[in-house]
């Protein structure tokens, strides 16, 4: 059983695919079922990820490839010294462990010139002629206006770098629809925006990932793998959407024992959607990413993400319940 992905259309001529975690940190998972998909297809699928990990520990742990000294490296082969943090690494690791030496390329936190520099270099070394952002949640779809915007500066500044790139196919895939508890994300207005999205023509469609699919079995064992490491922290949105496909509903939690124990959810079908658009006009209408475009650092990002936040009047779009 294969995944339906309704951008297939779009990727006819591509055979050089990247697929990116935009918002950092283990949104690189949330692509494994489009990535085993297309390769499965026998597209040449690469991985890449807005990391959280400082490359001077991953160097000191692994043996990454060193591309852009401070600004891209990627994880490889085998990590020779446990780390609490380090999903790109251990999900090389796990490829390896089943015989395929796969890269996962590492994107360092800088401003959106430095991203763009990363990416413009895998699009001339990889041959790229399409890009997929993927996003764990939904808040790459906001604005930046909403009262409950979520954490939307990693991945504006994704969206900002990628949509300077000359690659004729980019595309914004958000899977885990309500699995941002601790974000505190508004769903009224995610819905909202997906919806202004669709009447502009940016939607390309849904399809849900189940439990039947090849495709997510690998997921959910590269997941496994890496959270199950001793010590190692877990992803709270793919540690959602993974029980969502299983059939859990409610106050489920994956895992007893991790930071988000305590947490309380709602797991529903919802979460195994994803949900697909072209990315050029998601940034069109993201307010925040002419705020940040040109800044350097990720220091300054921050401040000018703040800034930019706390000129938004606060009732511009309040928090809102879906009525049903």
């Amino acid at each position: 059983m294969q995944l339906n992905v309704p951008i297939l259309h779009l990727l006819e001529n591509s055979q050089n695919i990247l697929i990116a975690g935009a918002g950092g940190g283990f949104d690189v998972f949330a692509g494994l079922p489009i990535y085993f998909t297309l390769r499965d297809m026998g597209k040449n699928v690469h991985l890449a990820n807005y990391s959280f990990t400082p490359f001077k520990i991953a160097q000191i742990i692994s043996q990454p490839r060193i591309e852009l000294e401070s600004i891209l490296i990627g994880a490889r082969g085998t990590v020779n010294r446990r780390f609490s943090y380090f999903p790109e690494g251990y999900l090389a690791q796990w490829f390896a462990e089943q015989g395929t030496e796969t890269i996962v390329w590492m994107i360092a936190p800088n401003g959106v010139p430095m991203i763009k520099n990363a990416y413009d270099y895998l699009v001339h070394k990889l041959k790229i002629d399409a890009i997929i952002l993927v996003d764990g949640g939904v808040d790459s779809l906001m604005r930046g206006n909403e009262s409950n915007p979520g954490s939307l500066m990693e991945d504006t500044i994704s969206l900002a770098a990628v949509e300077e790139l000359d690659v004729p196919v980019k595309v914004l895939a958000a899977i885990g629809f309500g699995t941002e508890v601790e974000e505190d994300v508004c769903h009224y207005t995610a819905l909202e925006n997906m919806a202004d999205l669709i009447k502009r023509g940016a939607f390309y469609g849904a399809c849900s990932v189940t439990r039947q699919m090849s495709a997510f079995e690998r997921y959910e064992q590269a997941c496994r793998y890496v959270w199950e490491i001793e010590g190692h922290k877990k992803s709270h949105i793919s540690t959602r959407i993974i029980p969502a496909i299983r059939g859990e509903f409610g106050d489920y939690h994956m895992y007893q024992n991790d930071d988000h124990s305590h947490t309380r959810l709602f797991i529903s079908p919802l979460m195994s959607l994803y949900w697909f658009f072209d990315m050029m006009k998601v940034v069109e209408r993201n307010l925040l990413a002419n705020a940040i475009r040109d800044e350097l650092t990720h220091h300054d990002m921050m401040i000018a993400t703040f800034k930019f936040i706390d000129k938004q009047p606060r009732s511009a779009r309040p928090r809102r319940q879906i009525p049903y």
